[in-house]
């Protein structure tokens, strides 16, 4: 049941990996695209490094809060802030937003901060998002001004018009928003959030346009987490899965990747059958990450599925006990895959019985899947339990949806039923009747098949048992009408053989040993080292 969401270099980079990074910055970013999570996270990881500006990554720490209707959390970051940088601006803005959502006066907080830098249009807009957020009817006309003094102090900066597209969006307006932040990045080129506001924004109208404008921007900011991350999720989202997985792989080299993103990244590789580097990235992950981390869970079983694929057995069977004896993560399930997968390395290493148990636990959770009723067949089979193997072919031949081989397997089966030692003899006759029936059916769909008349005489023998009554005959003799006009006969020598041996066992017990001689000496043909057989041939008269 095989199947298709640079180990080293991702966790030896070392230092040379910081050039590829932005930083708190990248936090920035990804507070600007609404993913605020992703930017406390990466605002936090960076905040003691000697290159963030700590009043700067405060005021968006705190914005991040006050998104969040932390608004006691939001204060103290803004209060940072200003401890930090008493002359940054922005922090006061933090303050005045937090002011407006309580309806008080914010005059005195803006003028100072606009005092601290005159005529700043990003300042301007920050002021602008802060009455937004508030109230956008109540204030609709301190925002417009705000958005008239942006554009007059400075015509080409992106941020009103990002601003103008971000509430076209809130209005789920996609077209008019798409285009104005279109706007934005002609009037900035190199700008991130107008980019990815775009793709967003665009990609369900039209994928491809959003994915390119995404790898424009790459181009020019080839050091961005968000910019990286954003184009490896567009080529998955897409079904891109090679382009996905080749951007995750450069994304994950950059040291403000998410844990989250590892994990996808396992399961691309994977899915593009990558099966050792996806082995030693999901390893990688269970050795580092805390044994109580959810995602623990999910990487054991990325582990047992790679092994499998990799046809590595008795590892992949340790690593199925180590999946299974993992706690499940609220919220998840046990998958059918996961016990399919664990039965085949199960069955693979010698272990049948634990292999059915598995598999036993697959067909609880989906019972109409086909492939896992022949596997449970198939599997009891194994462990020459052939009543339980018919028992499972026969429910797959009762959906209906059964192939003609599955006839043959079903047939099969039953004559292993009968040749069971200690069955009764009613159960045995019901088994022959069964095998026969069977077989009947999937000789007239597939005639002239050289197994299926061979399974064919096989129940014929076994009616007749030592009686040597010759109900084999005329299938052996079906049997060797078919194999004489094929091309390549050698190539069906067993077949010869025992078509040849049974008629001539019964010619002789019958006494016409002139045919059984000329089919001794036939079946030696076929069978030129059995010496045995040679001498008994000599001896015939």
């Amino acid at each position: 049941m095989k199947r298709k969401f640079f180990f080293a270099s991702l966790f030896l980079m070392g230092a040379s990996l910081v050039a590829n990074a932005q930083g708190y910055k990248d936090g920035i970013e990804y507070y600007k695209v609404d993913k605020l999570d992703n930017a406390k996270e990466l605002l936090e990881r960076n905040l003691n490094s000697a290159s963030t500006d700590k009043a700067e990554a405060f005021y968006y720490l705190g914005q991040i809060a006050l998104h969040q209707g932390k608004v006691a959390e939001a204060a103290t970051n803004f209060e940072k802030g200003i401890a930090a940088n008493a002359m940054n601006p922005y922090n006061y803005v933090g303050q005045a937003a937090i002011a407006l959502k309580n309806g008080g006066d914010v005059k005195a907080l803006l003028e100072k901060a606009r005092k601290m830098t005159k005529k700043d249009s990003k300042l301007e807009m920050e002021i602008a998002r802060a009455f937004y957020d508030a109230n956008p009817v109540a204030y609709a006309k301190d925002i417009e001004k705000c958005i008239k003094n942006a554009r007059k102090w400075n015509p080409d900066d992106p941020d009103s018009y990002i601003f103008e597209a971000d509430t076209k969006a809130d209005k789920k307006d996609w077209g008019n928003a798409a285009g104005i932040y279109e706007l934005a990045f002609d009037k900035d080129p190199n700008n991130i959030e107008a980019y990815v506001k775009y793709a967003n924004t665009y990609f369900n109208v039209n994928p491809e346009m959003a994915i390119e404008r995404l790898e424009e921007l790459q181009a020019k900011v080839p050091n961005s987490a968000l910019v990286q991350r954003e184009l490896a999720e567009k080529y998955y989202a897409d079904n891109l899965g090679a382009k996905a997985a080749e951007q995750y792989g450069k994304y994950i080299k950059n040291p403000n990747h998410f844990a989250q993103d590892e994990v996808r990244y396992v399961q691309l590789l994977f899915f593009g059958e990558k099966y050792q580097e996806s082995l030693d990235l999901a390893t990688s992950l269970v050795n580092k990450l805390n044994p109580t981390d959810s995602k623990v869970f999910y990487m054991k079983r990325m582990q047992l599925y790679n092994l499998v694929q990799l046809e590595k057995w008795a590892e992949a069977v340790a690593a199925g006990r180590a999946f299974f004896d993992n706690v499940v993560p609220q919220g998840s399930n046990y998958e059918v895959r996961d016990y399919t997968d664990y039965g085949q390395a199960l069955q693979n290493a010698g272990l049948p019985e634990e292999a059915i148990a598995a598999y036993e636990k697959a067909i609880e959770l989906n019972p109409n899947n086909t492939d896992l009723i022949r596997f449970m067949g198939d599997s009891y089979a194994d462990a020459e339990n052939f009543v339980k193997a018919a028992e499972y072919y026969q429910r797959l031949v009762d959906t209906g949806k059964n192939k003609s081989n599955d006839l043959f397997t079903l047939s099969n089966y039953y004559l292993g039923v009968a040749s069971t030692p200690g069955i009764d003899e009613a159960t045995k006759a019901d088994a022959v009747a069964k095998s026969q029936k069977y077989i009947d059916e999937v000789d007239k769909l597939v005639p002239e098949n050289v197994q299926i008349v061979n399974q064919k005489a096989k129940i014929a023998k076994f009616r007749e048992g030592d009686t040597n009554n010759g109900a084999a005959v005329a299938a052996y003799t079906e049997l060797l009408s078919i194999l004489d006009k094929k091309d390549n006969p050698a190539d069906y020598a067993r077949y010869y053989k025992y078509a040849y041996n049974y008629l001539a066992v019964y010619y002789f017990s019958k006494g016409d040993k002139a045919t059984a001689k000329d089919y001794y000496q036939k079946w030696l043909k076929y069978d030129p080292d059995n010496e045995s057989l040679r001498k008994y041939v000599d001896s015939l008269k």
